[in-house]
């Protein structure tokens, strides 16, 4: 039975790829895609997508998923295609989790806190989405607050109440 990110590749990356990578490149496609749609998520949570939050995640996947510039615009295609099938959270992220290491999961929880508050705005439909992702990463309550209390400093907000 095909997994997950197998019907998402068929489904999302042949729409937009077409024609334009063999097989071999769509594993490394879809995890930048699979870590650009959990990105974009978050920042949809709240029901207001800032033109900075589209900037902090093309940002996000040129630092960590080593996307060419030239790749970015198909690349975020990809993601906003994704985003509008609405997902299965939850099949999703634990298909997406299985490959990667604790401390990877954790950064990319960093990641997606950094998505929500760069509109200064830390908010609660956003806690919520990653708190969820993070528990389908299996992010310690711990690691879930530090990485929290971190982003929020960052970017100059309140911590008082975590």
């Amino acid at each position: 039975m095909a997994g997950f990110l197998d019907e998402f590749r068929k489904n999302v990356i042949s729409t937009v790829w077409k024609n334009k990578i063999d097989e071999t490149e769509v594993k490394d496609i879809d995890d930048k895609i699979a870590l650009g749609v959990l990105l974009w998520v978050v920042a949809e949570a709240d029901n207001k997508f800032l033109p900075q939050e589209e900037e902090k995640i093309k940002e996000t996947l040129l630092l960590y998923s080593k996307v060419s510039k030239q790749d970015l615009p198909l690349i975020l295609n990809s993601i906003r295609v994704a985003a509008k099938e609405r997902i299965d959270l939850y099949r999703f992220t634990k298909e997406v989790s299985e490959n990667l290491s604790y401390n990877i999961r954790v950064i990319i929880i960093e990641e997606l806190f950094r998505i929500a508050c760069v509109d200064k705005d830390l908010d609660d439909d956003e806690l919520e989405v990653i708190r969820k992702i993070s528990d389908l990463f299996h992010i310690s309550h711990k690691d879930f607050i530090n990485a929290k209390v971190k982003i929020k400093k960052e970017f100059g907000l309140d911590t008082t109440g975590f």
